[in-house]
C-alpha cells in the first residue's frame, strides 16, 4: 500500500499518510509558484454513485494502447496516465433489450482537469462490466482509445468502428453469446480485479 511521509527541512515527520491513490498538488519554494501534480489516482468513491477505477482498467488500456500502437498510430500519442476511468456502481440495466451504453468516453471538464491534471474521462457501468465477458472489456476500451485525437475526441465511423463490428458483429457491447478470442498477451489475472456476473477489416489481425 503506498504511504506519503510529509517531512520537515530537520527530517522529522509531519504527517504520514496510509492511501491507496492519490492526487498531490504543491508548490516549489524555489519555483515560480506554479502548482505541481504527482497523479495516481487508483480506487476511490468518485461521487455518490461512481467509483474510481484506474486500479483495474488501466493496466488493461496500457496493453491494449502497446498491443495496438503500430496499427493505430494515434495509440502512440495517448498517455494512458491521464484517463481517469470510472464506473457507475448504482446503474441498473435491461439484460431483455440490452440497447443502453457500457462504457464511452468524454473530455474532463475544464476545473476538474486543472484540479487534478486527467485529460479524459472513460466512463463503464458495473451492471455490465460484471455482465460481459473480458473479450468485451478489451473491445470497449480499445473503442474508447480509438476516439482519442491528441487533446481531443473524434467520431467513430459506425458504432464502436469499423473493425469492431467487423470482428465480433453489431450488439457486441451487450451480446451475452461467446465472442473472439481478442487479443494475445491477455489472461485471466489482467482482470482478476473485475467483477464479473465478409473481408471486413478484423482489427486483431497482426500487422504484416
Amino acid at each position: 500500500m503506498p504511504k506519503i511521509k510529509i517531512i520537515n527541512d530537520k527530517n522529522e515527520t509531519v504527517r504520514e499518510i496510509d492511501c491507496i491513490g492519490y492526487n498531490l498538488q504543491y508548490v516549489e519554494s524555489t519555483g515560480n509558484g506554479q502548482i505541481r501534480k504527482i497523479l495516481r489516482l487508483n480506487n476511490g468513491k468518485y461521487d455518490l454513485r461512481h467509483w474510481i477505477k484506474n486500479q483495474f482498467y488501466q493496466p488493461i488500456a496500457q496493453k491494449i494502447k502497446n498491443r495496438f500502437k503500430e496499427k493505430v498510430p494515434s495509440f502512440s500519442n495517448i498517455n494512458i496516465d491521464k484517463i481517469l476511468f470510472i464506473e457507475d456502481t448504482d446503474y441498473v440495466g435491461d439484460e431483455v433489450k440490452r440497447t443502453d451504453d457500457v462504457m464511452w468516453i468524454k473530455k474532463t471538464p475544464k476545473q476538474l482537469k486543472d484540479i487534478t491534471g486527467y485529460k479524459f474521462i472513460i466512463e463503464s457501468r458495473e451492471f455490465w462490466m460484471e455482465r460481459i465477458s473480458n473479450e468485451q472489456v478489451i473491445a470497449l476500451i480499445y473503442s474508447c482509445l480509438k476516439r482519442i485525437e491528441g487533446d481531443n475526441l473524434i467520431d467513430p465511423d459506425v458504432r464502436g468502428w469499423k473493425e469492431v463490428i467487423g470482428t465480433l458483429g453489431y450488439g457486441w457491447e451487450t451480446t451475452m453469446s461467446p465472442v473472439p478470442n481478442l487479443l494475445e498477451g491477455f489472461d485471466e489475472d489482467d482482470f482478476s480485479m473485475l467483477k464479473k456476473a465478409d473481408k471486413q477489416m478484423n482489427m486483431f489481425d497482426r500487422a504484416n
